[in-house]
């Protein structure tokens, strides 16, 4: 149960989080659109990976 809690409670903070950042994570996917061939492709990747990154480290930047 505890478990459950804590996976709610974060999945909670990632919803938070994104509604906060929804303008960052627009102009990021509209610099993907806006792109062909590899540039495109290097862009989604990093995007992807800097979003996966920023939602991973939200414990760490959490004030108490």
């Amino acid at each position: 149960m505890k478990i459950l809690k804590a996976i709610l409670n974060y999945t909670l903070e990632v919803i938070k989080e994104s509604i906060a950042q929804v303008f960052t994570i627009l102009g990021f996917f509209i610099a993907w659109l806006t792109m062909t061939g590899t540039a495109q492709q290097l862009t989604g990747i990093a995007t992807v990976v800097a979003i996966i990154i920023w939602l991973a480290t939200i414990p760490l930047r959490k004030e108490e």
